[in-house]
């Protein structure tokens, strides 16, 4: 819970600075009245029309007051309470507000703003800054454009107590009060951009970090695998070798020398015999125990990602013996989570790694919970892949999922590609 509010931390701002807002207008309220002159105080004002006599008294007058400003507070908290919530839903780290449906996504803002216009224009500035957060830099200055223009088209309508329309020199003061508002819209707007590329720059750089961790690890594998078979090799064909015509000489000097042969030669024979057996067993250990870790870099690369959240499933007893089928499955893993930071806007990351059903091949399931892909074609990732396992006969089956996101299965001869 802490994790979410830290990287939240304008929705945290929006949040606080509506209860703090709510709570000076509210004391506000309670001072000096409200504002019947908005459309907030003016649907207030005609709400209690209906539930109280015509002040034709100073009774009925006063319960229509009190009414009024009842209603006025009830409906501002209310107005407030759903601001804050949008906002928060709006802002919420891990794509949620790229993964939800466009229409929704402009239904709740326009909500904001339609709430920011009532009363309290001082939620324009968090709206603004929302734009800057939330959508791409011509989208949301396309919704900073308007609102700039419905808060103009509001301050000018010959409303009910709207001061502008009615007093001298109003040009010049409506000019003031709309510019000044417009560039402290223009900054918040500012700020929130400049939040969400720093917020996007930290996680590829924290993802960056992971892959590289990841990497050096599975390349510090591969080393130690190539460098143990190079010994295997060095001791089977030069010590094995010499070991072997070593035996036949000691055979051919016992058989030489028939019974005068001296125990020291029979005794030698015998451990150069010993010796060579344990020089095949130890070549075939060393052999056999060529196998690269994959799931300790795939849980360095999947630590190393602070957005989407990474479950990794990787199969008990599962080993891989070849470089190059771990390599090539932890660059399809890489290739995945790069898509999933960088365009599904995904919250959710599932990698499981577990025996095909033929019981010799690794099958390898990639599911997140994004916006999936809109795209007629494969792009140069998924292409890459393709031809990665092409050259060691693996296959490769991707596309958006059924209800949302994206998926991939990958099945790869487990001993493909092996030396």
């Amino acid at each position: 819970m802490l994790h979410r509010f830290k990287n939240n931390l304008i929705g945290v701002i929006g949040l606080l600075g509506c209860v703090v807002g709510g709570a000076l207008d509210i004391s506000h309220f309670r001072l000096g009245g409200i504002k019947t002159d908005t459309p907030l105080g003016q649907l207030a004002q005609w709400s209690a029309s209906w539930f109280t006599p015509a002040p034709s008294a100073i009774r009925a007058g006063t319960d229509r007051d009190e009414l009024t400003v009842l209603l006025f507070l009830i409906a501002y908290v209310a107005l407030m309470m759903l601001f804050g919530l949008l906002f928060w839903l709006r802002t919420g780290n891990g794509g949620a507000a790229a993964r939800r449906p466009a229409w929704q996504g402009r239904a709740m803002l326009a909500a904001q703003m339609a709430i920011a216009l009532s009363y309290p224009h001082s939620l324009l500035y968090l709206v603004a800054a929302e734009l800057g957060l939330v959508l791409a830099l011509r989208s949301g200055l396309r919704w900073l454009a308007l609102q700039a223009l419905l808060l103009v088209l509001l301050v000018l309508a010959p409303l009910p107590g709207n001061e502008y329309t009615r007093s001298d020199g109003w040009v010049r003061e409506v000019l003031l009060d709309l510019g000044t508002m417009t560039l402290w819209q223009c900054i918040a707007f500012g700020i929130g951009h400049m939040a969400a590329v720093e917020r996007r720059g930290r996680i590829e750089l924290a993802a960056a970090n992971g892959e590289l961790r990841a990497t050096q690890l599975l390349l510090a594998d591969t080393v130690r695998s190539a460098e143990r078979l190079r010994i295997a090799r060095d001791l089977h064909d030069i010590v094995g070798h010499h070991l072997t015509a070593l035996n036949l000489h000691l055979d051919l000097s016992l058989r030489q020398s028939g019974a005068a042969a001296p125990p020291a030669l029979a005794t030698a024979r015998e451990l150069a015999q010993g010796l060579l057996a344990e020089v095949r067993v130890v070549v075939g250990s060393e052999r056999g125990a060529q196998r690269i870790d994959l799931r300790e870099a795939l849980a360095a690369l999947c630590a190393g990602i602070p957005q989407p959240r990474i479950a990794l499933r990787f199969a008990p007893g599962l080993e891989i013996a070849s470089p190059a089928v771990a390599h090539t499955l932890f660059c399809c893993v890489q290739e995945a989570i790069s898509n999933a930071v960088r365009h599904a806007a995904a919250g959710q990351l599932d990698i499981e790694l577990v025996r095909a059903d033929d019981g010799v091949s690794v099958l390898l399931r990639i599911e997140d919970d994004g916006a999936g892909s809109r795209a007629t074609e494969e792009g140069n990732g998924l292409r890459g892949m393709r031809e990665r396992l092409a050259l060691l006969g693996g296959e490769l089956k991707a596309g958006n999922r059924p209800r949302r996101g994206f998926g991939m299965e990958i099945v790869l001869p487990a001993g493909a590609g092996a030396a």
